[in-house]
């Protein structure tokens, strides 16, 4: 067992633990106790010791001092370790962080205030330009928006209830009967739909723009896409006219029968045809001329100016929902000295349990030396009695005492170490009272914060803020625009 904690211990970088047998070994105190013996060695009358039990104690010692600094090593180690804590656990360094603390809220209000300040800066100058927009284009009232849902849903319906009339009038007149009907007549609305919806939200619009140079292509291509279309389902009304005729006929030959009379179309169903094409068209101009507003531009800088209010308000919101908990959370940090002291409490008595851990173990090693030192000088005496025929000398009857093994002292650095663990602790325990007395009213002042009221005096400020640098801004163009038309020409 001795053996295997031995070795243990080696492993670990700790000296092994001695036992009587190493120690005798060593010194080979049974074989020298019983070679001294055969000439009565040491004599009767000796006082001092043989050279074995000589060299017996200058073993022990030297184990002794092995054991003696690797304890002292473990303990500077501890003490090292307590002064490193003790330097970063200072006063000032709490004070630091209650100042950073309240930094760092101002910092976040300031910041999120600049944010706020400039998207209402933009959505004044969105606004100013929204209203320039209608002053110049004579706009009085907030364009129509509809969503795209409903203009999809608005542009589906018609495709669908054409493509169902025009795929049956289509069946009579195809030799694949309504499948072929059907995907002629999905093409046809398709083309319809999509030749309106590009006509009232191009030409349509721009016809009744306050800038006449726009009605120089906007009537001409106007009236061209009214045509293109009247043309158009002209042509699908001659190509129903033939397949009935003639079911093999193909559709580049419309063309020459539409010029020779555009109007000879004599099929109910083939009229109905023309006129259903052109009234989706109709339907599908409408609702290009409102999707995206009435008036060209006007949607887009009426969007642009909701966009950019709606930013604000979003900002808003997200100083109340966010913001708030964010400083919250930082607030509570102005009383975390008071958990890092704890902490650092607990971690002190790891410290403590480390030293006297240390400490027993030195003490056991030695009472182990103590007992290998005696066994292996008793080994030597009875050897040596059990051959001598002379008298033993007196000291033989005497324990060998050596006060540094066999009455040791407290180790100076286990003093040294729970010394220094006490003042940290009372320090740890001071601590808080300290800072509580010296921040008291910055401490006051942080856990007093109306946090809620500080975000709507941030809103306000920035409200303000934002205005002011608009109006700044508007006045700076103003007398840019003045000194310019106050140039000599």
């Amino acid at each position: 067992m001795a053996n295997e904690n031995g070795h243990t211990a080696t492993r670990h970088g700790a000296t092994p633990a001695m036992t009587a047998h190493h120690l005798a070994e060593s010194v080979r105190a049974g074989h020298n106790g019983a070679s001294d013996a055969v000439e009565n060695l040491p004599p009767a009358d000796a006082t001092m010791l043989s050279q074995t039990e000589q060299t017996l104690i200058a073993r022990a010692r030297e184990h002794y001092t092995a054991l003696r600094q690797e304890a002292a090593a473990r303990l500077n180690a501890i003490q090292a370790e307590i002064v490193s804590r003790r330097e970063l656990f200072t006063q000032q360094r709490f004070e630091g962080r209650v100042r950073g603390v309240e930094a760092t809220m101002r910092a976040m209000l300031n910041k999120h205030g600049s944010e706020l300040e400039q998207r209402i800066y933009d959505a004044l100058r969105a606004k100013r330009e929204y209203a320039f927009f209608n002053y110049e284009n004579k706009r009085r009232a907030d364009p129509k928006l509809d969503k795209w849902q409903f203009i999809l849903f608005f542009l589906v319906v018609p495709l669908v209830i054409e493509s169902l009339l025009n795929g049956n009038f289509f069946a009579e007149a195809s030799d694949f009967g309504l499948v072929g009907g059907a995907a002629t007549a999905v093409i046809i609305s398709a083309l319809n739909i999509a030749l309106g919806f590009f006509m009232g939200i191009g030409p349509a619009r721009y016809c009744q723009h306050v800038k006449s140079s726009h009605l120089f292509w906007a009537l001409p291509a106007y009236a061209g896409m009214i045509a293109l279309i009247v043309l158009f389902n002209l042509a699908v009304g001659h190509y129903r006219e033939m397949l009935i005729a003639n079911p093999d006929a193909r559709s580049y030959q419309v063309m020459p029968r539409m010029l020779e009379n555009p109007f000879a179309i004599y099929d109910i169903k083939s009229v109905a045809l023309v006129i259903i094409g052109c009234l989706v068209a109709f339907v599908a101009a409408t609702k290009g001329f409102t999707a995206f507003g009435t008036y060209p531009g006007h949607a887009a800088a009426y969007k642009r100016w909701r966009q950019r209010w709606s930013a604000v308000e979003e900002e808003r919101r997200r100083l109340d929902g966010e913001l708030l908990p964010e400083l919250e959370g930082i607030r509570t940090q102005i009383d975390g000295f008071r958990a890092d002291c704890r902490d650092e409490l607990g971690k002190l008595q790891g410290m403590k349990a480390a030293a006297e851990k240390a400490r027993d173990l030195y003490q056991s090693r030695l009472g182990q030396l103590r007992a290998a030192k005696d066994a292996a000088m008793m080994q030597y005496r009875e050897a040596n009695l059990r051959v001598r025929t002379d008298l033993p000398p007196a000291y033989f009857g005497q324990s060998l005492n050596l006060a540094e093994i066999d009455q040791p002292g407290e180790l100076p650095e286990y003093v040294a170490a729970r010394r220094q663990i006490e003042d940290f602790e009372q320090q740890l325990a001071s601590m808080p009272g300290l800072i509580e007395a010296k921040l008291k009213d910055r401490l006051m002042l942080l856990r007093g914060v109306d946090l809620a009221g500080e975000i709507e005096q941030v809103k306000l400020r920035a409200a303000q803020a934002g205005r002011e640098a608009f109006e700044r801004d508007e006045a700076a163009q103003k007398q840019a625009a003045e000194d310019f038309a106050a140039m000599p020409r």
